[in-house]
């Protein structure tokens, strides 16, 4: 169970870093666009590679922030329920979840597989782009099966 935790973190780690860069990235994109705009010409890829670097933030920045637990959750219900309840609601949550993921996975990968066109500006094929989507929810997947089996087996014991 530890080994499967040092994982999520180190994962984690690597993709919050990732996400720190990518909106870094797009802030200074951006700026250098307004600047250019404004005294020079145009540049013709910034705007193109600021949505790319959102798309990617988004899908790797999920699956941080599920790992958290800091996405909105609804607890009214739970809160309904006893000690025992709630963790069995919490496990049914992440079971739900993880079927979720695994869709969104599964068509995630037939979506990237059919993408043969490239980028407008840039020489980049698209599905190089959708990549994102398989790889967040992998890895939201593996998060989800993680913090399952931390409801079940309890945190940092070993099984």
């Amino acid at each position: 169970m530890k080994v499967l935790q040092k994982i999520g973190d180190v994962i984690d780690s690597i993709f919050s870093f990732v996400v720190v860069i990518m909106i870094g990235a797009m802030v200074l994109i951006t700026t250098a666009q307004i600047i250019c705009r404004i005294w020079f010409t145009a540049l013709s890829w910034s705007e193109e590679v600021t949505r790319f670097l959102l798309i990617w933030a988004t899908f790797l920045g999920a699956s941080c922030v599920y790992r958290r637990s800091g996405n909105i959750a609804i607890t009214a219900v739970q809160n309904l329920f006893p000690e025992k309840g709630k963790k069995v609601l919490r496990i049914v949550v992440h079971l739900v979840c993880l079927c979720l993921f695994a869709i969104v996975l599964h068509y995630g990968i037939q979506y990237c597989n059919k993408q043969v066109r490239t980028a407008a500006a840039l020489p980049i094929k698209m599905k190089y782009i959708y990549m994102c989507l398989p790889i967040g929810m992998g890895v939201c997947m593996y998060h989800a099966f993680v913090m399952m089996l931390e409801e079940i087996f309890g945190k940092g014991e070993t099984n």
